[in-house]
């Protein structure tokens, strides 16, 4: 059998096969508890994986971008986004913020919610939960990996809740590269899983199916070629920003500061504004420029 290049579960395609295909809501499920420590009864992906509807998706979003956004929807109608997010983007706190508010305003004045009463739009609204799962330190190296944030009163830290007695809003980021997690957690076995794509014996049933699902030999011939493509095109951005970081940069720049200039440069950014974002200087973020020529 040819060898084949590692393929991770952060991959585009198949962590969206992972947590959307048909056969697997269980662990869509299992994943959340997990994480976000609240179990659903029901959790059902709005859209659900399929080779064709995955090809047609990366028509309408640039490839490099290893973003995945999965919108499932509860048995209460409440709704969980989960996006992977590889490598870090400017602004990215405000940004999932932007996206978790976004799908909690979507069911507004929505009639054919179960949760609707008659002339009051605002009783379409249910709680919105939205996980970030992060290939870089968004916090403290001595931050939990797993940090959850909700609206609550900043005296008495009592939770902001609904009519319903629900958390109307809450935001959790899961980080992949922060070890401060227990070792006989299910978080840890999932960190473990992404990062590597393997998982120990002793991890839960449910995460070695889901290395089955993922394991690159057991795909169809269209989702490897798909697959291939996905992590050839993150191979090249990788190998950009590590040549610009390389090539006379080590001084004075971290590699996240490299990667956020090139995505910043890459959609037109002034200098400026790149270098007010990045620390860097006029002169780094120009020779940085030079990479993508």
């Amino acid at each position: 059998m040819k060898n084949v290049p590692k393929i991770y579960p952060t991959n585009d395609l198949l962590f969206r096969k992972l947590m959307t295909s048909q056969d697997s809501p269980h662990i869509l499920k299992a994943f959340v508890r997990d994480i976000l420590g609240k179990e659903f009864k029901a959790l059902i992906p709005r859209e659900t994986y399929h080779i064709d509807s995955y090809k047609k998706s990366l028509k309408k979003t640039k490839l490099l971008r290893t973003e995945v956004d999965v919108l499932a929807v509860t048995e209460d109608g409440s709704q969980v986004t989960i996006e992977m997010q590889v490598h870090p983007h400017y602004f990215f706190e405000e940004r999932a913020v932007f996206y978790l508010s976004k799908v909690f305003a979507s069911p507004y004045g929505d009639k054919k919610v179960k949760t609707y009463i008659k002339k009051n739009n605002y009783s379409a609204l249910c709680p919105a939960y939205g996980i970030n799962i992060l290939g870089f330190d968004l916090f403290e190296e001595d931050a939990d990996a797993i940090q959850t944030f909700s609206l609550r009163n900043d005296k008495t830290y009592k939770p902001f809740l609904n009519k319903r007695k629900q958390r109307i809003l809450t935001l959790c980021f899961f980080s992949l590269t922060n070890v401060n997690l227990e070792k006989s957690s299910a978080a840890y076995h999932w960190q473990r899983f992404f990062n590597t794509g393997e998982v120990s014996d002793d991890a839960p049933d449910y995460l070695k199916e889901a290395q089955r699902i993922t394991d690159y030999h057991s795909m169809e011939r269209e989702e490897q070629t798909m697959i291939m493509r996905v992590d050839k095109a993150q191979a090249i951005k990788d190998a950009e920003i590590a040549y610009a970081w390389e090539d006379g940069l080590e001084e004075g720049a971290d590699m996240k500061a490299v990667e956020i200039a090139l995505n910043m440069l890459e959609e037109k950014e002034p200098i400026e504004k790149i270098v007010k974002y990045t620390n860097l200087t006029i002169e780094q973020i120009e020779e940085i420029r030079t990479t993508l020529d």
